[in-house]
């Protein structure tokens, strides 16, 4: 999964700073493979999450934990669009 993430002008920082406190606690649920955080050097507003997953329902359940949840009540004011992408390896 690719989550492409736009700060609103001016709060990429504030935007960054928690998206980065995500990346430790993912890393400790079940199901995770590989997650990780990218910023765009041309666009500093931009930044993508990298998620492999054991399956469906365990990215699921990580997008339904508390601790998104609460994620999205405190980083929701900083955060112009989100656009989610799901692949599938092919090979």
């Amino acid at each position: 999964m690719v989550a492409t993430i736009i700060a609103k002008d001016g709060q990429q920082d504030d935007l960054k700073a928690a998206l980065q406190g995500l990346v430790p606690v993912a890393k400790t649920e079940a199901g995770y493979i590989q997650y990780d955080l990218h910023q765009s050097i041309e666009r500093p507003t931009q930044f993508v999450f990298y998620e492999i997953w054991e399956n469906e329902r365990l990215l699921d359940e990580h997008n339904n934990t508390d601790f998104m949840k609460t994620f999205g009540e405190t980083a929701g004011k900083w955060i112009d669009s989100v656009q989610i992408d799901k692949f599938a390896l092919v090979s």
